[in-house]
C-alpha cells in the first residue's frame, strides 16, 4: 500500500512510539490501520487498545500490556544518546522513503537525514567478502560520486557496505547507513567507530527497530527495503546467486528505482553471479559513474553537470 501524501492529524511522538511496540517494525497491518481512521494516530491507538480492529494473539497481548512506562523508557534512551526519533507524520521524514510499500512508521536517527529529496541519491550494496577488483571499483567510483554531490546509502555490513561507508567520508561525502538491528546495537562488534564518523560527517545512521533490539536474519531483508527506498538508484557492486544485494536490487526495481550493477570480473566465478543475472534482467551496467548519472539525471542536468565536474 502506497501511502497518501500529507494527510497526518498531529500527534505526539509517544503515540507513534506506543503503535511502534504494539505492532512491532515492518507489519503492513499498521499502515493499513492508520488510512482506515485517515492517518490520525490517536483514533487508531484508540482502536487498536480497544479491540476494535483485528488483531493476532501477540498484537492483542502488546496492546494490553504496553504502558507509560515502556514509551517513556524509549524516549530516555534517545534523549540521553542524541538519537532523533523521526515519525511518519514528520515534515524531516524523507518523502523519497514514504513513497515506498509500506515504510517504516518510525526512524530512529543519529545524524543528518535532510535533503534526499532534493539530492543524487544512490544506494551501494555487495558481498560481505568482496573480491580485490569489487574493493578497488567501489574505491573508484564512490568517491567520484561523493564528488558531485551524491548521497550515498549502504546497510553498515562487512565487506562491501563497510568500503562503501569509509569511501565516501574519505571523499568528504555523505553517506547514510541502515541498520538490521537497533540504533544502540553496535554490529557487527567493531561498527561503533563508523557509525560515529557517518553521524559526525553529514550522513545518518538509522533504524526502523527500537533502540536496543539485536539482528536477526528477518531484520536484514526488511532494512534492505529502506537502503533502496532511500535512493532513486541502487548499484550492486558485487553478488553471487544468493546475495542480500539482490534483495535490495529487487526492492528498487519493485519500487520503480534504477538498479544498476558493476560487470563481473569474470563470468564463470560463482561470486560474480549475480551480476551476470542482473545484466540478463536488464539493469544498467556501470563502466564510470557517469553511467549512473546519466540515468539518475535529465540530459540537460547531466551535460552541466559533467561540464563542470571535467572542466
Amino acid at each position: 500500500m502506497l501511502l497518501r501524501r500529507g494527510g497526518f492529524t498531529a500527534s505526539s511522538v509517544e503515540v507513534w512510539i506506543w503503535l511502534l511496540i504494539v505492532m512491532q517494525p515492518y507489519n503492513p497491518k499498521t499502515l493499513e490501520i492508520l488510512e482506515r481512521f485517515d492517518y490520525n494516530t490517536e483514533k487508531t491507538a484508540a482502536a487498536i487498545r480497544d479491540g476494535k480492529v483485528q488483531l493476532s494473539d501477540d498484537e492483542k497481548k502488546r496492546a494490553a500490556e504496553t504502558r507509560n512506562g515502556a514509551v517513556r523508557e524509549v524516549l530516555d534512551v534517545c534523549r540521553k544518546n542524541g538519537i532523533r526519533i523521526i515519525t511518519l507524520g514528520d515534515s524531516e521524514y524523507p518523502q523519497i522513503l514514504k513513497n515506498i510499500e509500506n515504510p517504516p512508521i518510525v526512524l530512529f536517527c543519529a545524524g543528518n537525514l535532510s535533503g534526499l529529496d532534493d539530492a543524487i541519491t544512490v544506494s551501494a550494496v555487495g558481498t560481505r567478502k568482496p573480491s580485490d577488483y569489487s574493493i578497488a571499483v567501489t574505491r573508484k567510483i564512490i568517491p567520484q560520486l561523493c564528488e558531485v554531490g551524491a548521497i550515498i546509502t549502504s546497510g553498515l555490513a562487512v565487506g562491501i557496505d563497510r568500503e562503501v561507508h569509509r569511501a565516501c567520508l574519505y571523499s568528504g561525502g555523505r553517506t547514510i547507513g541502515v541498520l538490521g538491528c537497533g540504533i544502540m546495537v553496535n554490529y557487527p562488534a567493531d561498527n561503533a567507530k563508523l557509525k560515529r564518523a557517518i553521524a559526525e560527517n553529514g550522513g545518518a545512521v538509522i533504524s526502523e527497530l527500537l533502540p536496543y533490539t539485536r539482528p536477526s536474519a528477518d531484520y536484514f531483508q526488511y532494512r534492505n527495503r529502506i537502503i533502496s527506498g532511500l535512493s532513486k538508484g541502487t548499484l550492486v557492486i558485487e553478488a553471487d546467486e544468493k546475495s542480500g544485494a539482490l534483495l535490495t536490487a529487487n526492492h528498487a526495481c519493485e519500487q520503480g528505482r534504477e538498479v544498476f550493477y558493476i560487470p563481473p570480473h569474470d563470468i564463470l566465478s560463482p561470486r560474480f553471479m549475480g551480476a551476470v543475472l542482473l545484466g540478463r534482467d536488464g539493469a544498467v551496467p556501470v563502466f564510470s559513474y557517469l553511467d549512473i548519472l546519466a540515468s539518475l539525471l535529465r540530459h540537460d542536468e547531466f551535460e552541466k553537470l559533467a561540464e563542470n565536474h571535467q572542466s
